[in-house]
């Protein structure tokens, strides 16, 4: 019957089915170091998909030559060809194939799960060596606690071994879910992320990572303690970005940045006073590409979110508007210490690296391969 809605073909498709014949992965049969990645449909904003294709061409370089792509449904294309060459133009042509649908993976050394959608798909694929889970956040805290949360964590459960953004989603897949997991950290492109000299203003700037479509970054109660910032200390303004907030009643000096081109935001995050990045779930890469630029950061407390940088490079709130308020004006009234901590902050920026993260994975992937 027209209109109804179909649970079956939405989450049957999710749960995935039974795929390959079970034969025994040795060089003779798959190339070696060959990387099967299946992920959600992409899109080129998508910070997600930039870290799966970061790893991927990295990787391709240390030893894992053949990296291909698999976009799992639904996805918009029409064709291989076309996805291709939307990857190609996003991204860089890094050498990496592309296929379309989850039945379409093929025998490899390594199959990789990323999105909790892939996951089933992945551990009922019986031709790879390996099966693995590039796990970015605790997913299930996206959803209700309903049908969609279960089944997310449900994926912790099924034998994958996890590589993990950060140690924090590393311990607590090894803790809550028995795991067996390997963090790598975060790093950021310093040919592009830099300090810009600040130019002379008479006003105070507070940046805040404003996306309110995304539950997890607490835009409402950011946007509560800004408020409180600027009614005390009148001569602040509010730089959002991230998202076009222009349909929120703001009562404080402000500048509507909206979602922005990531090759002006150097220069934005230099000319900026303190910085307001508030997650409940894991840390984005924004902290220490904000610290690259020499922006002091708040940062809410907490292991998801303190496990990168430490509190003499960063200040920490509680996840609560009053400190968070408080935080703030300490942080803009102590510009001696502020500055101390922006400078410890550049200095653990400029030390690390995405390729070094990289032959940690390697290493890793050479151990269990």
């Amino acid at each position: 019957m027209q209109g109804k809605i179909d649970v079956f073909r939405h989450y049957e498709t999710l749960l995935g089915e039974e795929q390959g014949h079970g034969i025994k992965i040795s060089a003779e049969n798959v190339p070696a170091g060959s990387m099967t990645w299946l992920v959600p449909d992409f899109s080129a904003s998508s910070g997600g998909h930039i870290n799966i294709l970061r790893f991927m061409a990295l990787l391709k370089g240390l030893g894992f030559p053949e990296q291909r792509l698999v976009v799992a449904e639904p996805h918009r294309w029409r064709s291989a060809a076309e996805a291709q060459a939307a990857l190609n133009a996003s991204f860089g042509d890094q050498g990496i194939t592309v296929s379309l649908g989850a039945r379409s993976i093929e025998p490899s050394q390594y199959l990789v799960a990323t999105g909790w959608q892939t996951a089933y798909w992945v551990s009922k694929y019986r031709d790879a060596g390996c099966r693995l889970y590039f796990v970015q956040d605790f997913e299930p805290a996206f959803y209700a606690h309903g049908t969609e949360y279960a089944l997310a964590e449900n994926t912790y459960k099924l034998g994958l071994t996890g590589i993990t953004a950060g140690s924090w989603l590393a311990d607590k897949l090894r803790i809550d879910y028995g795991m067996r997991a390997i963090d790598f950290s975060f790093a950021c492109d310093l040919d592009l992320y830099r300090p810009y000299g600040r130019r002379p203003n008479k006003t105070r700037h507070i940046f805040f990572y404003a996306r309110p479509v995304t539950p997890r970054r607490c835009f409402e109660m950011g946007l509560l303690a800004l408020k409180r910032v600027c009614d005390q200390m009148p001569d602040t303004a509010v730089i959002f970005a991230g998202w076009d907030v222009s349909g929120y009643q703001i009562p404080f000096h402000h500048l509507n940045a909206g979602t922005l081109a990531v090759s002006s935001l150097p220069e934005l995050y230099s000319q900026c006073d303190v910085g307001l990045i508030l997650s409940s779930t894991n840390l984005s890469l924004l902290p220490l590409e904000m610290a690259a630029c020499g922006c002091p950061l708040v940062i809410n407390r907490g292991p998801n979110a303190s496990w990168l940088m430490s509190e003499e490079e960063v200040y920490y709130c509680d996840l609560e508007v009053d400190s968070i308020a408080e935080t703030i004006m300490e942080a803009l009234r102590n510009s001696e210490e502020t500055a101390k901590r922006a400078a410890l902050a550049l200095r653990r920026a400029k030390r690390v690296s995405w390729k070094a993260e990289a032959e940690k994975i390697s290493t890793f992937l050479r151990e269990i391969g």
